[in-house]
């Protein structure tokens, strides 16, 4: 199996928006990418929702559904009942649409969701006491199974409506059907391809699949519209009003949405503090019209009237009688995430290691993504985390790497204010000034010429690699100033070159001392040149052309 949910590793910046909306934390990082973990991941959705670069890619499967339209084989769309909430359009107009795009048939899911209510009531009947919870989203049942595997027994052992439509379907029109679902719920592409279908997508994805395909001639409408209570069940408390027709909840049933809601009740069943006869669970906040793919332009309470709507339009349409010999059952086993205990020596390594060496220094401000330094540290020895992760730990690591640099340079670093006041210093420039009492609100200007300063400061002149020399010091410098504009001031880096400067005077002189000496080599090479010149006849106009040029060369060296 694929996983539902993946990441693409270019477009991930390194943000941990995703681990902070994550309800499981099933995303690690590593090498500054995220990943989903899929053991750990019960497909909520949410890290899709809030990556802000758009990183996290769901699988899609609409290249199959495709390939089946171009075969001509007979594919059946199991539309989920939250569609009136997603599409602009008339919800008969979509129905009409999918059913000219390509699909044989067009039936809601909700058709599935009556046999989940009957099955439902038959289960509650003899459930002899224990708390019952609802199997319609698969979220609910990924933690259980994950994160709360001792309370599976509190499972309704029943199908979903999608899986129980899709046995409905082939049962009515074969098993050599292609049976395709498509909903708000991202979870359900995972369920549909354990249970049996042949694909399944998001609103989203079949949107984009309409944009594709040719829409074909005008046919009949073959949607069958009829009265279901099971349309509200994309809506908060809407599996209870299809359980017990109307709206008003009873004391013993209880319909609770979100799934940090979900995560306190269930801690709640795993303590004995509560129990109900039924609970109405559902991950998403409002219900399924707040699914992670519902992809719909309206408010949640908007998505809510539309649903409502559809279903109070066929109130009085007829219904069709369910099929007899329909297999609801089904069992649910531990996927039980392991949790990794931790000494409290191997937590405060990694604190220290995050620069977290008191109490106080845990801030737990949940930058990271984790609700707390110590939820952090074990994930870093759980391999989900790095220390490198905490934003806090970073910003004051780069500060005072910052800091250990402005302060280790043997250059003289001053900070100036636009009245020439000092700001800020590191120690080279006390050590370089030290005939001055260096201190910051010094007026510097008091007691060496500043106006080169001023004129970077007020941006009419530029101070780059420039020589300054301090005759009372006897002070070579070379130096740098840059105005802060956004603070007002201007920094200057200086360097000593004092010594590089007597090097070159030394120099200077040495090789003045070496020309003054050749030349009276060369002149005393003439005289015995033309002294021997005049005793052998000879010219010497060669030996003094070679030497002048010599000396020229000498000459024009330059330091």
């Amino acid at each position: 199996m694929t996983d539902i949910i993946s990441t693409r590793q270019a477009d991930c910046k390194d943000c941990y928006r995703c681990l902070r909306a994550c309800p499981v934390k099933a995303i690690s990082f590593k090498g500054n990418q995220a990943k989903i973990e899929p053991d750990r991941c019960v497909l909520c959705g949410r890290c899709v929702v809030e990556c802000p670069q758009k990183a996290k890619i769901v699988r899609n499967q609409t290249f199959k559904i495709k390939d089946y339209f171009s075969r001509k084989e007979p594919v059946y769309l199991s539309l989920a009942p939250s569609f009136p909430a997603s599409f602009t359009q008339e919800a008969k107009g979509v129905m009409k649409l999918l059913e000219k795009s390509g699909f044989t048939k067009v039936e809601e899911t909700a058709v599935g969701a009556r046999y989940t209510v009957k099955a439902y009531k038959e289960e509650i009947a003899k459930s002899n006491g224990i708390t019952k919870i609802s199997t319609c989203c698969p979220v609910v049942v990924n933690l259980v199974e994950k994160y709360y595997p001792e309370l599976r027994e509190n499972l309704l052992p029943v199908l979903s409506p999608m899986v129980a439509h899709a046995r409905h379907l082939k049962e009515c029109y074969g098993n050599g059907i292609k049976v395709v679902f498509a909903g708000p719920c991202i979870a359900k592409l995972r369920e549909a391809e354990e249970n049996g279908l042949d694909a399944a997508m998001t609103f989203t994805q079949l949107k984009t699949l309409l944009d594709q395909v040719p829409i074909q001639g005008e046919e009949a409408l073959k949607v069958f519209h009829e009265r279901m209570e099971t349309r509200m069940f994309p809506v908060h408390n809407g599996v209870l009003y299809a359980m017990k027709g109307q709206w008003g909840l009873e004391e013993e049933y209880w319909s609770i949405e979100g799934i940090e809601n979900c995560c306190e009740i269930l801690d709640a069943l795993r303590k004995k503090d509560v129990q109900p006869i039924f609970i109405e669970m559902m991950a998403c906040q409002g219900g399924c019209v707040g699914g992670p793919a519902i992809d719909s332009p309206y408010g949640l309470y908007k998505r809510k009237e539309k649903v409502k709507e559809f279903y109070q339009r066929h109130l009085h349409s007829p219904s069709r009688p369910l099929l007899d010999n329909l297999v609801m059952g089904k069992s649910f086993s531990s996927k039980a995430v392991r949790k990794e205990v931790f000494t409290e020596e191997e937590i405060r390594s990694v604190l220290v290691k995050m620069g977290k060496f008191t109490k106080g220094d845990e801030r737990n401000c949940e930058g990271c993504g984790y609700k707390s330094c110590r939820d952090k540290a074990a994930a870093v020895l759980a391999g989900l985390a790095v220390p490198e992760m905490c934003i806090p730990y970073m910003r004051e690591r780069a500060e005072s790497l910052a800091s250990t640099i402005v302060q280790s340079t043997p250059n003289s670093i001053l900070v100036l204010d636009k009245e020439m006041v000092v700001r800020d210093f590191n120690p080279a420039a006390q050590k370089l000034f030290s005939s001055i009492p260096l201190k910051i609100g010094l007026k510097l200007s008091d007691y060496m010429n500043t106006q080169h300063y001023e004129l970077v400061l007020e941006g009419r002149s530029s101070l780059t690699e420039q020589r300054v020399y301090y005759p009372e010091w006897g002070l070579f410098t070379r130096q740098i100033a840059t105005p802060l504009k956004e603070d007002g001031f201007v920094m200057v880096i200086i360097t000593d070159i004092t010594q590089s400067e007597e090097n070159r005077v030394q120099y200077q002189k040495m090789k003045e001392d070496v020309m003054v000496k050749a030349k009276e080599v060369i002149n005393q090479q003439m005289m015995v040149a033309q002294t021997i010149a005049g005793l052998l006849g000879e010219t010497t106009a060669e030996t003094k052309a070679t030497l002048m040029e010599l000396l020229k060369h000498l000459e024009r060296e330059e330091f």
